[in-house]
């Protein structure tokens, strides 16, 4: 079975969304067309691309430490964030009363997110023939593909939900801020624990001393 395939046998090829938004994205809200399966693939793909992208780029325009990857850090702000945008975006149409399901927001999310991983690994390959003087075609390859990619979520988030543009655009704008909102409840549960870890783990040792 092709990995394009949804659930119930229906297809829709991601890259026929890259130039037929409209009816593609119909497509996934009306026919329940798309695949949960490609946009894994495509989320997985992107969090590989940007991992080749850091310890692959030619060394004249790579700056970072080879040595210093960290794939959970790679994870999250790929895989991780991928997730909290869908989750957020949900979250925010549940209470902006979007038609859109999860399911949809995740194709949706993970289809318009093609140009940009496209781009990222294109600009590598390209960072490895390139000299310096060329390198502003590196950052107009990532531009052109950052906008098209965000074009495609625009289109997509309005017809999946049945918003009209300055909704969208509202929807898109509350979701960042959910984002941020829940990294931050992250961040602060995170510091709570260590904080309640190192407390307990004194107060063990001192038991410990005083046996």
């Amino acid at each position: 079975m092709s990995m394009l395939t949804a659930s119930g046998g229906k297809k829709l090829n991601p890259l026929r969304c890259l130039l037929h938004p409209f009816d593609s994205f119909y497509a996934v809200k009306e026919e329940g067309k798309g695949s949960l399966i490609a946009s894994a693939v495509i989320v997985a793909v992107f969090f590989l691309a940007t991992i080749y992208q850091r310890q692959s780029t030619g060394y004249t325009f790579n700056r970072v430490d080879l040595s210093a990857l960290n794939v959970w850090i790679m994870a999250a702000r790929t895989i991780a964030l991928y997730g909290l945008w869908v989750a957020g975006n949900w979250a925010v149409a549940t209470w902006m009363d979007g038609e859109g399901k999860a399911r949809q927001i995740g194709i949706v999310s993970a289809y318009a997110m093609i140009p940009y991983v496209a781009a990222i690994i294109l600009s590598t390959l390209l960072s490895k023939a390139l000299v310096q003087e060329e390198g502003m075609f590196l950052g107009y390859v990532t531009t052109v593909a950052m906008i098209w990619s965000a074009i495609l979520m625009f289109i997509g988030l309005l017809i999946i939900h049945d918003y009209g543009a300055v909704k969208t655009l509202q929807s898109i704008a509350l979701t960042f801020a959910a984002m941020g909102i829940a990294v931050f409840l992250v961040m602060l549960f995170y510091t709570l624990f260590q904080q309640v870890y190192v407390f307990i783990y004194t107060i063990y040792n001192e038991w410990l001393f005083r046996l």
